[in-house]
């Protein structure tokens, strides 16, 4: 099958059943014919959007990186937790693998994610550097699995919980920009899909050298 031919089919993500992709009207989304899972969306004004979501998640997640998570209160034991205390400990009790694997799952690689999706979707707005954009979006497809905010901010909850009885625990800043992130994130992967953003690629550069910088 010719490659323009393979150009203008799409796979359902849930049954792996293949369609045929066909135009969209404005905010219509075309559905999987068998388990009508979404395949793909035409949203209006999609850059604008993602890229202002994907900003203001970047700004929140530096911050919950930034200032105290939680503080407790055992006994008059007082003691916040924030990102930088907690590397601390870790690297203190000669824990670097460990250290060194959590900064790359809840630091870089997150930050890399979003950032890289501002920087694409920059690019696709200003219809400049198909081959870096293409790169990008082979670098997010490959980070995203690895990602681990949510798995973090869980185990926090969960220390929470056991702590409950015996502490007095009060929620800093970065609770909440977490909980914020965490949100922005659900929004982020429920707007875009990777077949949407290849096939806004393709539209966007359509027609462009493919080796123009």
């Amino acid at each position: 099958m010719k490659k323009s031919e393979l150009d203008n089919l799409v796979i359902c993500k849930k049954c792996h059943t293949l369609h045929r992709k066909i135009p969209l009207h404005h905010h219509t989304k075309a559905l999987c014919r068998y388990c009508d899972t979404v395949i793909y969306r035409n949203h209006h004004n999609l850059l604008n959007t993602t890229l202002a979501l994907s900003i203001t998640a970047l700004v929140l997640l530096i911050v919950a990186f930034s200032f105290t998570i939680i503080s407790i209160n055992i006994n008059g034991i007082y003691q916040s937790l924030d990102l930088n205390s907690l590397f601390i400990v870790i690297f203190e009790h000669q824990y670097y693998l460990v250290g060194i694997m959590l900064s790359f799952l809840i630091v870089l690689f997150p930050l890399m994610i979003l950032g890289s999706t501002i920087l694409l979707l920059f690019l696709m707005k200003l219809k400049s550097s198909p081959r870096l954009v293409r790169q990008l979006l082979i670098l997010i497809a490959k980070l995203i699995p690895w990602s681990m905010v949510d798995i973090f901010f869980i185990s926090i909850l969960v220390a929470m919980v056991k702590l409950f009885d015996y502490a007095q625990i009060d929620l800093g800043v970065a609770f909440v920009a977490f909980i914020l992130v965490l949100l922005l994130d659900l929004v982020l992967i429920k707007r875009l899909s990777f077949n949407e953003l290849w096939m806004n690629y393709e539209e966007t550069y359509r027609g462009y050298n493919a080796n123009k910088r």
